[in-house]
Order: C-alpha cells, then sequence, then structure tokens
C-alpha cells in the first residue's frame, strides 16, 4: 500500500439498552489495553468512548434507549484526527447494530479509512460480520498481537491470510483464521492507556459496573484473563483461549498505585472472571493494596470455590466492601450436570457468613431457565440464597449468547420460542422453552424473584433490581 498507516483510532459504539436497565459508565478496559501495546509499537493512538462522551444524549424508541455522541459529533471527531484506521470495539451481541451504524459512519467521512471490529461477537460470528459492507477486518479473540501484526505488515505490503486471528474478504472468498494468539506472559503489556479517556466523566457519572460504589472516583482493573470454568452460557472461556493467565501481583499493585497517584481514585473494582482462582497471588495482591486506603469490590464475580476463611480475612483488611458470588444455581445438580459449574454447594453458606461477620456484603448471581432444569430447581435456588442471607441477588433468565454451548443445544433442540433478536436481547425476557418449562413462567418466575429477594427484606433496602 502507498499510505503508510500510522494514525489509529478506536471506538466503543453507542450503547442500546432497556429503558429500565441502568446506564452505566465503565473504562473500555479492552481499547485501553490495545491502545497502549499500539502506542509502544509507535503508532498514534486516539480512543473515543462514544457511549459513555454522550452519555446524556438519550435517543429513545419503544421499549429501549440509544445513548452516545450524535452522528454529526462523531463525524466531526473522526475527520478531526484523519486516522488511517479506525477499530470499533464489540463486546456484546446487542450492539452488533450499533457497532455497523459506526463502521458506516468512518466510511462516510472518507471510505479509504480502513475499518476493524474486534471483541467476543465477531469473534464468534466472522461470517455474518464479514457480510458489512464497511468493515475491511476481523480480529477474533485477544486483540493485541494480531492486531498488531495486521498493521506492521500492511505497512510493510505484506501477506495477510496468514496472521492468526485474523478475519477478512479476499474477493469472493471470506479467510477466517480462527487460530487465535494469546499474550503468554501478560506483564510483557504496558498498563491500560488510561490517558487516552476522558477519566473526569467517568468519575463524575460515577456508574461503574458495580452501581453502588463505596467511592467518588472509581478505576476497574482487570489482574487476569481466563477461567477454567466450562459453564454453559459463558462465552469468555474460550475467547481467552480456554485457560486462566494472571498478572504478578508486583506487576498489579503498581497499576494500582499510578492510578491512585495521577487519578486519586479511592476504589478499585476487580473486573476479572477469577480475582481469586489463584489464592498466593490474590493474598499478595492484597497485601499490597492494603496500605492504599481504597474501597474495593468484585462485580464480575469471584470463585466461591477457590475462597476461604483466610481470604476472606485479608480482603476485609485490604478495603473489600462486597463480594458477588458466581453461585449460579442452589442445586447440586443443575450446577454439576446442567451448568458444568465446579462449585459445592455446601461450601457457599459459611463463606456468607464469615464474610458477613467481617463487615463484607455479599452479593449473587443466579441464573434460571437452562435446558434440563426444572420450575422446582429454579424456586431451590432462590430458597438456598434465602438460606445462605446473601445481602442481595440478582436472578437472570437464561439466554443465549453467540458462541456459548447453550446456544447450541437450544438450536439442536428446538427450544427457541422464536427467533434471536441479539439487538434486543435481555436476561430478564425468556426464549427458551423446553419440555420442562416454558419461556414466560421463568421469566415470570425471574421477576418474581428479584422484586421479593430484593425489596421485602429490611436487609436489602436500599438494593433496586433493575441496577444488575
Amino acid at each position: 500500500m502507498d499510505k503508510k498507516i500510522k494514525k489509529i483510532m478506536l471506538m466503543t459504539p453507542r450503547y442500546t439498552l432497556f429503558k429500565k436497565d441502568v446506564r452505566r459508565c465503565v473504562t473500555p478496559l479492552g481499547l485501553a489495553y490495545l491502545g497502549a501495546f499500539l502506542e509502544r509499537n509507535d503508532y498514534e493512538v486516539k480512543i473515543v468512548d462514544i457511549a459513555n462522551e454522550g452519555h446524556d444524549n438519550i435517543n429513545e424508541h419503544g421499549d429501549l434507549v440509544t445513548y452516545g455522541l450524535s452522528d454529526e459529533e462523531v463525524k466531526k471527531i473522526i475527520k478531526e484526527f484523519n486516522p488511517d484506521i479506525v477499530g470499533v470495539s464489540c463486546i456484546f451481541s446487542t450492539q452488533a447494530k450499533n457497532v455497523e451504524h459506526t463502521l458506516n459512519l468512518v466510511k462516510e467521512v472518507d471510505k479509504n479509512i480502513i475499518t476493524v471490529v474486534g471483541g467476543s461477537h465477531p469473534t464468534y460470528a466472522p461470517d455474518k460480520m464479514l457480510d458489512l459492507h464497511s468493515l475491511d477486518y476481523i480480529i477474533m479473540g485477544e486483540g493485541e498481537l494480531p492486531t498488531l501484526q495486521l498493521l506492521n505488515t500492511l505497512n510493510n505490503d505484506g501477506d495477510i491470510s496468514e496472521i492468526g486471528g485474523l478475519a477478512f474478504q479476499k474477493g469472493e472468498e471470506k479467510i477466517i483464521n480462527s487460530n487465535s494468539q494469546f499474550v503468554k506472559d501478560l506483564d510483557t503489556l504496558p498498563f491500560p492507556a488510561m490517558h487516552l479517556l476522558n477519566m473526569e466523566q467517568y468519575f463524575k457519572i460515577n456508574l461503574p459496573q458495580n452501581p453502588y460504589p463505596k467511592g467518588k472516583r472509581v478505576a476497574q482493573i482487570m489482574t487476569s484473563r481466563g477461567c477454567p470454568a466450562k459453564c454453559i452460557f459463558c462465552t469468555t472461556t474460550n475467547f481467552w483461549g480456554n485457560r486462566f493467565r494472571g498478572r504478578s501481583a508486583e506487576s498489579v499493585v503498581e497499576e494500582v498505585q499510578k492510578l491512585k497517584e495521577k487519578y486519586g481514585i479511592d476504589e478499585i473494582q476487580f473486573t476479572d472472571d477469577n480475582f481469586t482462582l489463584q489464592k498466593d497471588r490474590a493474598m499478595q495482591i492484597l497485601d499490597g493494596i492494603k496500605d492504599l486506603n481504597l474501597k474495593w469490590c468484585s462485580p464480575q464475580g469471584v470463585a466461591a470455590w477457590a475462597l476461604d476463611d483466610e481470604l476472606l480475612e485479608k480482603m476485609k483488611e485490604s478495603g473489600c466492601y462486597q463480594l458477588t458470588f458466581g453461585l449460579e444455581s442452589g442445586n447440586q445438580h443443575v450446577l454439576n450436570n446442567i451448568v458444568k459449574k465446579p462449585l459445592n454447594l455446601q461450601k457457599v453458606k459459611p463463606l456468607v457468613k464469615k464474610a458477613q461477620e467481617l463487615g463484607i456484603k455479599v452479593h449473587a448471581f443466579c441464573v434460571c431457565g437452562l435446558p434440563g432444569e426444572t420450575i422446582e430447581q429454579m424456586k431451590e435456588t432462590y430458597d438456598f440464597c434465602e438460606d445462605c442471607g446473601f445481602n442481595s441477588a440478582s436472578f437472570f433468565v437464561a439466554n443465549p449468547l453467540i458462541g456459548s454451548e447453550l446456544l447450541q443445544i437450544c438450536g439442536e433442540n428446538g427450544y427457541f420460542k422464536e427467533e434471536i433478536d441479539y439487538a434486543t436481547t435481555s436476561f430478564k425476557v425468556g426464549n427458551i422453552t423446553t419440555p420442562e418449562f416454558k419461556a414466560e413462567q421463568v421469566q415470570e418466575l425471574v421477576a418474581q424473584f428479584n422484586r421479593e429477594y430484593n425489596q421485602n427484606d429490611i436487609r436489602r433496602k436500599n438494593f433496586e433490581s433493575d441496577k444488575y
């Protein structure tokens, strides 16, 4: 190619959700990691968080709302930066149409700008995404290595056809190289490029992943990638290479220290899938941050099977105010044989009690309506949460994500009530009907569970179920 790629723009799309849902304002760590990695390799990078920069620009349509910068504002930003390539994040299938809209805006500004998408949805649906006329390339799986290889290869007029994790259209043929690439040692990555984000905007809105923060200046941090569990509704396991990779405790503590020094943060929210999986590493991290006088929580959930009293005590010492347990079900058969989660339920109640004795509130994530589950077993999940005494709980309707084993099971058995519209998928709306239950039953039951568990008990009087 004649023109060398130098300027990279990374973007989130505008965001669509149901009116009752909360418009969270969360730093896009994936783009921040990629931006830092590309800067270190001498590319000029700009990150535009369309959704959160335009947090108060809201368009209502039916039961949905879409928010983010206006089309005119987005196009103006693109024109002013004049990028050679634009990468758009597509984490959720629900936002695929918004991603397409963003790509169209880029090409309207300049059809010669190279466009790339990455994230969970294009990773699991590359064939369909390549049908978009405004899309040039897809990065599948972890983004740092294949993105850099793509840019360097294009700049040197090399052959991109063998880049692992890359998908593109070549004439009438779709080239999909599914052999994703993964960074072996996460400590070799630079810290996320928070300087490329409008951090004050996130602090001002203060609606991070856990929408009940204790702090006013909350930062998200990821200390690991991947999870060894095989939950049938989850796509994370495959996305991160079917294994757990943890950063060193020293690296994590240094990042937290820098965030406090530069941005004056007063709370950390760990966004790992499994922050506690390696106990020794977790203990070292907590020892390293306990003198920083920060509050912290785990809104993404922690593996209850990897917890014990010693670790809970260390959590409290280091500033933990809330833990979320990825419980999923209160029935052991469902956990073992349907969810496929390695959790012994007998361990949960003592952990909840211990955490609460230490002054740590405990929240539960539960999912209802999986194929093979019964209505009675769903009710057992509610009863189990009550018996354990969780301070609050979120009950979700099982809905298959693209790339999940659940999607395959439902498709093979004809369990869908109607064709899935991923643009309006919600974990409050039922769409799976099996011989054991109807979609409407699960939807009503989950609504009842959320309402009754979180509003009828004085211990949970401040919890709003719509925020989860």
